[in-house]
Parts: structure tokens; sequence; C-alpha cells
């Protein structure tokens, strides 16, 4: 079984989720990874173990996430490192997906997964931010779902076919980000993407407009072969 722990960032034009795939038989080595990860920040720059870290605020300088003052610069240099240790965590996948409506790309997302798990012969369950709900649009899929050809027609003749999610199993759990360093990581990757699709003039400054490249190795680029960007971002 796999666990896909997913969370957003978003702003007025574009809703950018990052899904982590990782083996649930595995999870106890991917927990003390990620653990390991936050011992060193507290090692080095006395980052608080214990706090919630939001990509947005804490790359924007916002928060008390230390004894001392962590200037905005230095939080991009942390922000860059903890995105090339994810890039280097054994056994993960992200998919990334971005459009404008959020329920639509969720459910692309919901597609993708399936079909990955189709393909490794497994089953998924999916781990959610809380404050959000995409139970009633997991059951209809499972029911109904509507796909279009990538041909122009199935083998049917049609140019839709109802393909139910089988592979997705239980409804989504959620759980409260500041409490999950998977979550927390998933919304460090959705940053990433948010600010290389739509950089604002400080990511540009700061250069964090290109960081999500440094998740590359990572990246499951054939979520989506024509996304122009080379990322597999689903939508694009």
């Amino acid at each position: 079984m796999h666990l896909v722990y997913i969370d957003d960032s978003h702003d007025n034009a574009n809703y950018c989720f990052s899904a982590l795939l990782l083996d649930a038989a595995q999870w106890y080595h991917h927990f003390a990874y990620l653990k390991s990860l936050r011992n060193q920040l507290k090692a080095s720059d006395g980052i608080f173990t214990t706090r919630e870290l939001h990509a947005t605020d804490f790359v924007g300088g916002r928060g008390n996430v230390a004894p001392q003052v962590i200037r905005r610069s230095r939080r991009v240099q942390i922000f860059n490192w903890y995105l090339d240790q994810l890039a280097a965590m054994p056994g993960l996948s992200i998919i990334h997906g971005c459009m404008a409506d959020e329920e639509t790309v969720f459910e692309r997302i919901l597609n993708r997964i399936d079909r990955t798990m189709q393909a490794r012969n497994d089953v998924a369950l999916i781990i959610s931010d809380q404050g959000k709900n995409y139970d009633g649009m997991l059951r209809r899929m499972r029911y109904v779902n509507t796909i279009p050809s990538a041909f122009g027609v199935w083998p049917s003749g049609n140019t839709t076919q109802n393909i139910p999610i089988q592979r997705i199993i239980e409804d989504i759990v959620y759980r409260d980000s500041e409490s999950s360093l998977f979550i927390q990581a998933a919304d460090f990757c959705a940053f990433a993407l948010l600010r290389f699709l739509a950089p604002t003039n400080a990511a540009t400054r700061l250069g964090f407009d290109r960081s999500v490249h440094r998740l590359d190795p990572v990246i499951f680029k054939t979520a989506n072969r024509k996304c122009p960007h080379n990322l597999g971002i689903v939508g694009q």
C-alpha cells in the first residue's frame, strides 16, 4: 500500500497541489528521515522542532520559528536545502498539479494517483491537510468518472469513457498540518511549484522562483508527459 500526503498552495489565479507518494511499509523510515531534517535545522539555526513550518510564512519571513530572528535570505537558503533533502529521500515520488479551479485539479490528481497505483499493482490511502473535504468527489469517482480520450476517441468510438477509481481505498484521512511532518513537506513542495508558475517580485529577487527544480529527481514526470515545463504537472 502507498500513503499519499497532499497539500496545496494557492493565489487568486492558481491552485497548486503536491502529492507525496510513499510505500506504507517504509513509513517509519520516512518519518525518521523527516524528523532528522528538523533536528538538523535545530542544530544549525535553532529552529524549534515542534513548530509547524508553513512555507508561505516561513519563506516570507513571518513567524517566530527560532529563539533568534532568522533573516529572509537565510530562510530561502533553508527552504532550498529542505527541498534538496526531499529530492534525496529514498522511495519518494511527487505528483504536481496546478489549475485555476481547485476541485478540477484535485480530481485530476486523484485520477493520476489511481492510474499510478494500477501500474504498480497497489492501492493508495490519501492523507490531506484538514480544513478541506473532498470525500464527496472521491465517492462519486468510484462510480462515475468520465475520462476523455487522449486520442480523440476510445476504441468504442466514444469521446469519453466511464473509468471508476478503484485503487484509492477508504475516504480521505484529514490531518492537522501542525502535527504532520509529511503534510508540511507537501506544503513546501506545493509552494515551490506555485512560485515557479506564478513568481512574485520577491521570489525572483531571492531566487526561489526556480526552487521547484530541486525536486527534479523525485518528480513523477510521467504524470503528464506533455507538461511544457518537464515537471509532469497535471493540468498544464
